[in-house]
C-alpha cells in the first residue's frame, strides 16, 4: 500500500471519528436543552399555583376574638374564618380555663389571698399555647365562688357554694352552646360529685 492510501485511510478514519463526536456532543446539547426546559416549566407552574400553607389552628384567634366569633356561631352567626372544625378543640381549651379559674381559686381560699388570673388566660395544649377568654363578669364570678369554697369549712356551706358554680359553668356553655357534658365534666372536679378522683382534661383533638 502506498504512502498515499495510507494517509487518506487516516483522514477517513479521523473524519468519521469527527463525525461521531460532532453527532455526540450535539445529541448532549440536545438533551440538556431539553432538561433545562423541563425543569424551567416545573418551576413556573409551582410559583404560580404554589402549595397552600396549613391551615392555623383555629385560624390565628385567640382571646377575646376567638370567643366573639364562637359566641357568634353558636347562635347561628357565619362562619367567615372556618373554624367549625375547631370546635372540640375549643371546648377542651375553655374547659381548661375554667378548671384554671376553679384550682386558682380554691387555693386562694385556703391561703386567704385573692389574686384573680389574667383574662385572657394564656393556656398550654398540645398544638402549642393559646390565649383563652371568659367574659369578665363570668370569669371573675367563677374564681370568687372557687375561692369561698376553698375558704368554707362546713360542708353545707361548699354544697350551697358549689350550686353556684355549677350555675355559672352552666351559663359559660351556655353561650357557645357546649352542652351538658362540658358542664358535667368540669364538675367532676370536686369530690361531692359522682366521681370522687379528680380526671384528665377532655383530650385534645389532632
Amino acid at each position: 500500500m502506498s504512502l498515499e492510501n495510507v494517509v487518506i485511510a487516516i483522514s477517513l478514519v479521523l473524519g468519521l471519528v469527527l463525525m461521531i463526536l460532532i453527532i455526540y456532543l450535539i445529541s448532549r446539547v440536545n438533551d440538556l436543552e431539553t432538561r433545562t426546559f423541563a425543569a424551567l416549566s416545573q418551576g413556573t407552574t409551582q410559583a404560580k399555583n404554589p402549595e397552600p400553607a396549613a391551615k392555623a389552628v383555629f385560624a390565628g384567634l385567640s382571646g377575646r376574638e376567638l370567643w366573639d366569633e364562637w359566641t357568634s356561631i353558636a347562635n347561628g352567626g357565619d362562619d367567615p374564618y372556618a373554624i367549625a372544625g375547631d370546635r372540640d378543640r375549643f371546648l377542651a381549651l375553655l374547659e381548661l380555663h375554667v378548671r384554671s379559674l376553679i384550682k386558682t381559686g380554691r387555693e386562694h381560699g385556703r391561703a386567704g389571698i385573692s389574686e384573680p388570673p389574667s383574662n385572657p388566660l394564656k393556656i398550654k395544649m398540645l398544638r402549642g399555647e393559646f390565649e383563652s377568654y371568659i367574659p369578665g363578669s363570668q370569669a371573675e364570678r367563677m374564681y370568687q365562688l372557687a375561692k369561698e369554697y376553698g375558704a368554707a369549712s362546713e360542708d353545707a356551706n361548699k354544697n350551697n357554694i358549689l350550686v353556684s358554680i355549677e350555675e355559672t359553668v352552666e351559663t359559660i356553655a351556655m353561650g357557645i352552646d357546649a352542652g351538658s357534658s362540658f358542664v358535667a365534666q368540669i364538675m367532676r372536679d370536686f369530690p361531692s360529685s359522682d366521681q370522687a378522683q379528680t380526671p384528665e382534661a377532655l383530650p385534645e383533638p389532632d
